[in-house]
């Protein structure tokens, strides 16, 4: 399914009627309400005139990026050894394409009736589970989307995101491994700041898929 591949990728949000005070994202205890009040804001200020800054700031509340960044290398124990010497580079590289992919389909794509089916706590985690309502030539899809959460210091923040039965996070370390497996971690960074040029020069931004076809940047 088209759709659901570029939502894995492009970190689609749909929109809701109703807005929350950001403020409550803070003092929500449990991950779904705290994900419904963040992401109501988030939709809100796309609805706003100069707004990026404050989107953006809404955005990186949101998103762990550290975590989806050491996944990417196979976690937090193997992903010194792997990035090194650059993991700094790394990490702000790969945390600047998940943010300009996310806040590109925020602003572009149409807008999609996004239903709370509720939240799965587990022991490390919990997963706000949700289906996206999308009319596609008149044939109405419903996808599932969840979102894993878990806490950074008091507050919840979005870990991963798995579409159809697909990990965006595993995705990217299927892709990375093959590029460090051969030629280095050197390669992987020149193909992440080819793909942020990419990403920088699409008008309208190109839809990406759900690898993120880094072994094709050459």
């Amino acid at each position: 399914m088209n759709f659901a591949r570029s939502f894995v990728a492009g970190l689609l949000l749909a929109s809701v009627t109703s807005f929350a005070d950001p403020a409550t994202a803070q003092a929500a205890e449990g991950a779904l309400d705290t994900f419904k009040a963040r992401h109501n804001r988030v939709v809100q200020l796309t609805q706003e005139p100069d707004s990026d800054a404050k989107l953006q700031a809404e955005v990186d509340e949101l998103l762990d990026y550290r975590a989806l960044v050491e996944t990417s290398l196979g976690g937090a124990i193997r992903y010194p050894n792997r990035c090194e010497p650059r993991c700094a580079e790394f990490e702000q590289l790969l945390t600047k394409l998940i943010r300009e992919n996310y806040l590109k389909r925020l602003r572009t794509d149409k807008k999609y009736d996004l239903n709370y089916v509720g939240e799965d706590k587990r022991p490390l985690s919990t997963r706000v589970n949700t289906q996206i309502k999308h009319n596609k030539n008149g044939v109405e899809e419903m996808i599932e989307v969840v979102y894993v959460m878990h806490k950074v210091g008091d507050r919840w923040k979005v870990q991963d995101i798995v579409t159809e039965g697909v990990s965006l996070a595993k995705n990217y370390k299927f892709e990375f491994n093959k590029i460090l497996r051969d030629q280095g971690i050197d390669e992987l960074i020149r193909r992440l700041e080819a793909k942020l040029t990419e990403l920088a020069k699409s008008d309208p931004p190109a839809t990406v898929p759900a690898k993120t076809d880094l072994a094709k940047a050459k």
